[in-house]
């Protein structure tokens, strides 16, 4: 276990029940896996590291809290419309103390990160949904923001 500072990402997939409701889940995965190229393609590309997928979820990390929100708004203006489906990602950045860790049964244990940041970024996310950009940042990157440069 190692304790290391990180901006942590979660990028939400909107309208993905509707979408498999409406499309079938065969061609969801379609969809899915162009969403997630895309954005995957900017994390990568800021430096970033994808950690996991949880359904429509990317899980990621920067250690610069600049180039996490410069993704961030990269990913936030994916829009594919699918139909009357938009589709498109919500994500919340924080920065802040994660644990690194290697946890589950000890026949399959996985590389994670845990910890209060991991789950402001994901509170984050949703509350993205809530704005137009869909992108919502925590106190500790916006204040880096702020001390460091980082344009919004």
């Amino acid at each position: 276990m190692e304790k290391q500072n990180m901006s942590v990402g979660f990028a939400d997939l909107t309208n993905f029940r509707l979408l498999v409701d409406t499309v079938g889940s065969e061609k969801t995965v379609e969809y899915l896996q162009e969403a997630f190229k895309v954005a995957g393609d900017k994390i990568i590309n800021y430096g970033g590291k994808i950690h996991k997928y949880i359904g429509d979820t990317i899980l990621f990390t920067f250690d610069d809290p600049n180039n996490a929100v410069s993704a961030a708004k990269e990913i936030a203006g994916y829009i594919k419309e699918v139909g009357s489906i938009t589709l498109r990602f919500n994500i919340g950045i924080a920065t802040g103390e994660v644990l690194i860790v290697k946890i589950g049964h000890p026949s399959y244990l996985v590389d994670d990160i845990l910890g209060e940041t991991v789950n402001r970024a994901a509170i984050l996310s949703r509350e993205a949904g809530k704005s137009e950009s869909g992108v919502a940042f925590c106190e500790e990157t916006m204040k880096w923001e702020k001390d460091k440069g980082c344009r919004m």
